[in-house]
């Protein structure tokens, strides 16, 4: 028997693991991600560094700019407690495969262990706030298990109400959550909801069964939009800006907005109907011709606070 003598160990530690999942399924999502992490500085383009998944599907960074001594410390607790002071970087999230809204977010390193997602709990009861959240984009193609909002978001000016977050609730619970794009284009994907006994009760009363065609449910909506939430971050030249990505944080803690029934923004809309199997297209009200006519515009409109 051959016996192997250890000569030197080489111990290798990663600055930073993050986890993600979609908001929509509550499932972890690794396959057709693309994680770039930058530390905030002028130069950042130069200085890019990806994250890769491993086989549990933790997306790993194995070295990052400026952190170039850390990577071979020992890892141990010592090393831990006695870390340099923490860096600002940026980290920036895209899905090839466009079924999920890119965004990016800020982050201190190094991180022991799995990145901590602090902000907005996730819909899934069996997600953690370690695994940050992906929300769907409107070209995601839907399942026919999934239940489905969509809406063009306007401002009252016409011009696209570009990363609100539109909310749906179900029986005071909060069912789905969509982030809008630039566009103002935003879709909300979610399981079917379980059948009621009264389609047309918020939550369901024990009336006698519907049938399963006749299924409806009446949702509350609510929308967090201000208007100056895109800022370039890092500050970046003008002539690039353009390509620049949300701050995933300070989008969803926007403050709450306002939806409305007509494009005049005169009536607020605060409840919908569900149908099953099929898809909900919210729209406001407009009037249009001389004289006028009330018609559905093409979009929904919404206002910040």
């Amino acid at each position: 028997m051959t016996t192997l003598t250890l000569i030197e160990k080489l111990p290798l530690v990663a600055p930073l693991g993050l986890c993600f999942h979609d908001a929509a399924t509550g499932e972890k999502v690794a396959d057709g991600l693309k994680i770039s992490v930058y530390p905030l500085t002028d130069n950042f383009r130069k200085i890019k560094t990806d994250a890769l998944p491993n086989r549990s599907g933790v997306f790993v960074l194995q070295k990052a700019y400026g952190l170039e001594n850390f990577r071979n410390g020992a890892g141990d607790a010592e090393f831990w407690a006695n870390n340099p002071p923490r860096k600002t970087y940026i980290a920036e999230v895209f899905d090839a495969e466009n079924r999920f809204q890119p965004f990016s977010f800020t982050l201190q390193l190094p991180v022991k262990g799995i990145y901590g997602w602090e902000n907005t709990p996730p819909l899934s009861p069996n997600k953690t706030a370690a695994s940050i959240p992906l929300y769907s984009a409107p070209t995601r193609k839907v399942t026919n298990a999934m239940a489905v909002i969509r809406a063009e978001l306007r401002r009252a000016d016409g011009k696209p109400a570009a990363f609100a977050v539109l909310e749906a609730r179900f029986g005071g619970d909060l069912i789905a959550r969509g982030i809008g794009d630039r566009e103002g284009k935003i879709v909300l994907i979610f399981p079917t909801l379980a059948p009621q006994s009264n389609p047309l009760a918020s939550p369901p009363t024990n009336a006698t069964n519907a049938a399963l065609a006749e299924q409806r449910w009446i949702l509350d909506l609510n929308v967090k939009y201000q208007l100056s939430i895109f800022q370039s971050s890092p500050p970046i030249a003008e002539e690039i800006a353009g390509e620049n990505l949300p701050d995933l944080r300070r989008v969803l803690t926007q403050p709450s907005g306002k939806i409305w029934v007509d494009a005049a923004q005169t009536e607020e809309l605060k409840t919908v109907v569900l149908r099953l199997g099929k898809e909900l297209i919210l729209r406001s009200k407009a009037e249009v011709g001389s004289p006028p006519e009330v018609v559905s515009s093409s979009f929904l409109s919404v206002s910040p606070t």
